[in-house]
């Protein structure tokens, strides 16, 4: 027994993951209705992610803040900078949203758990309502209530206030920074019991809804790869790139192509750094743009995850049985753009990341689980779109500038 363990923990926490999605869709199909036993393992992992996600926003977009204060030191740059990540951002989250609704990721099969309380919960509320439900009366009673648009609101403030004060506030900002890192390591704690959680939902789930269940999965994993392909060739390439960094899109491509292998293979935006930083410099881009873009980019900058994240809300909503309306929608896009800007380097940002948006639009967080098991497949291709936006950015920023230099021979146009 202590042999199996052992193997066990020495698996990546993907593989176990996968080993739980397998073993959770096979207890289903075998037990039937019979696997709804196994339901409160996936309560525990929706609970545990719920209870991390407000101390860790706060504390992540306070710091967050301050370092873009400390960026702004650059002056214009780091104000374009910021200008092109949120841009950039919220038009992923468009393309995802319209091929996630173009191809009906979620439909196909209508789960019934946690349907009626998603319908019940769901608040019909006009856009300017909304806008001004974003400023907190009281910022405790938005912790306590993890009522996350707040929070971001407030951790902005807070975080640029801050940085604002200077040598006074750094107590304040050292005690932030702490606790980044301290939820930061209780994310990972809590990822650990992801594979058990997945293992759970999976088996009650497809117990409860038969094969069909894995329909809507195809049709998400096929969104995500068409979408970012398209917002990689076309946004970031073509408009990026070619149209106002004024490098030919097929060049920018082939002097990115090591650094979006390198990155498909680990899933890592932040190991990437170093060769994304080569990257970039042999596009043209000055030593200087591009030593502070790259890596702050790396902590803001998530065009990939934005489209995975409007993919995920839409096959919730849709599997569910949960109507998304155009101001549901505005809101996903408003709370991931936010939301972007501190989780990029959290051990299963997306995860955090899907968390948020879901509050936002009153969505069931089981999704979270169903949405695990193919975490890493949806992984692998939201990770290039999120290192070649920094790149993509650092060349506008360069070429604003007038700091571009006459990119270096990769065998042509």
């Amino acid at each position: 027994m202590g042999f199996i363990f052992k193997t066990w923990n020495k698996l990546s926490l993907f593989t176990r993951i996968m080993i739980g999605f397998a073993l959770g869709v096979a207890a289903g199909l075998v037990f039937g209705k019979q696997a709804a036993v196994l339901k409160p393992l996936g309560t525990i992992l929706t609970n545990l992610l719920t209870m991390v996600v407000a101390p860790l926003v706060l504390c992540l977009l306070v710091c967050a803040a301050a370092d873009v204060g400390d960026g702004k030191k650059l002056g214009r740059m780091g104000v374009k900078t910021v200008i092109i990540f949120l841009a950039s951002t919220a038009c992923a989250i468009v393309i995802g949203l319209i091929f996630a609704n173009l191809m009906q990721v979620g439909t196909g099969v209508s789960i019934e758990i946690a349907k009626e309380s998603a319908k019940t919960t769901a608040k019909q509320i006009s856009m300017l309502d909304t806008l001004i439900s974003i400023i907190p009366k009281n910022p405790f009673e938005a912790l306590s209530k993890q009522n996350l648009l707040q929070i971001i609101f407030f951790a902005l403030l807070l975080g640029f206030a801050l940085m604002k004060i200077g040598p006074s506030g750094q107590a304040l900002l050292d005690m932030f920074r702490a606790g980044q890192e301290a939820m930061k390591k209780i994310t990972t704690i809590v990822l650990e019991f992801t594979p058990y959680g997945v293992f759970g939902l999976m088996a009650q789930v497809v117990g409860a809804n038969g094969p069909d269940i894995l329909i809507p999965y195809i049709k998400a994993i096929a969104a995500m790869y068409i979408a970012s392909f398209l917002y990689l060739v076309v946004v970031q390439a073509g408009v990026m790139a070619g149209l106002i960094g004024r490098v030919g899109p097929l060049r920018f491509l082939k002097t990115m192509k090591e650094a979006m292998t390198f990155v498909f293979a680990t899933c890592s935006s932040v190991a990437t750094i170093p060769l994304n930083l080569e990257c970039t410099k042999k596009l043209g881009v000055d030593e200087e743009t591009a030593n502070f873009v790259i890596p702050f980019g790396a902590v803001m900058n998530m065009n990939g995850t934005a489209i995975y994240e409007a993919i995920a809300v839409v096959f919730t909503a849709q599997i569910f049985g949960v109507p998304l309306t155009v101001a549901d929608q505005v809101m996903i896009m408003l709370t991931a753009t936010l939301a972007s800007i501190g989780t990029a380097g959290v051990p299963g940002s997306g995860l955090v990341m899907l968390t948020i948006v879901l509050t936002s639009v009153h969505l069931p967080m089981e999704a979270i689980g169903l949405l695990a098991g193919i975490d890493r497949i949806l992984n692998m291709a939201r990770v290039i779109p999120n290192i070649v936006g920094d790149a993509a950015t650092a060349l506008i920023v360069s070429r604003s500038e007038g700091t571009f230099k006459a990119p270096e021979p990769t065998g042509g146009r």
